[in-house]
């Protein structure tokens, strides 16, 4: 709610700026969808709790949409963040580009530390990537392959 809100607060004190308005709408739209895949996850748990006649089947198609429901969050939150960053790029492009000017005294220099940057920027990815896995996996995914082995078991023949 707090994105949202400042969110509206830009759109409105930054009308004359552009890319500030493009930034906003695209970090909305990121939050769009991070919320439509949370609320999905949450109706397929939700799904899990009723009855149904055939549980074998109804279980497994559930398992496997919740799990692609968890992959489609992270690809999303990965996705979010390399939007963020071209954002910033495009925002600051002349910036950017005066700073990376071959003309310039210190351009070794700067290029190492664009090189160094990028690479931080990489890792920070990676790192949310893997700790948003982590931590799916913590919360859900243990519960699903305790629902596998016992569907797994089910199937087995005796």
């Amino acid at each position: 709610m707090a994105f949202i809100l400042s969110g509206f607060n830009a759109l409105v004190f930054g009308r004359h700026e552009v890319n500030l308005q493009r930034f906003v709408v695209c970090v909305m739209l990121m939050l769009a969808v991070v919320g439509v895949i949370v609320y999905r996850r949450l109706q397929v748990l939700r799904e899990m709790e009723q009855q149904n006649d055939n549980l074998y089947s109804f279980l497994k198609t559930r398992i496997a949409r919740f799990r692609r429901l968890m992959r489609l969050h992270d690809y999303v939150g990965v996705v979010s963040l390399v939007m963020l960053v071209v954002i910033v790029l495009v925002v600051r492009a002349e910036y950017v580009l005066d700073y990376l000017n071959p003309a310039q005294a210190a351009w070794k220099w700067h290029v190492a530390t664009a090189l160094g940057t990028g690479v931080v920027v990489v890792a920070v990815v990676y790192a949310a990537y893997s700790m948003g896995r982590k931590e799916h996996q913590r919360r859900y995914g243990r519960h699903l392959d305790q629902l596998e082995a016992a569907l797994r078991e089910l199937e087995a023949p005796e």
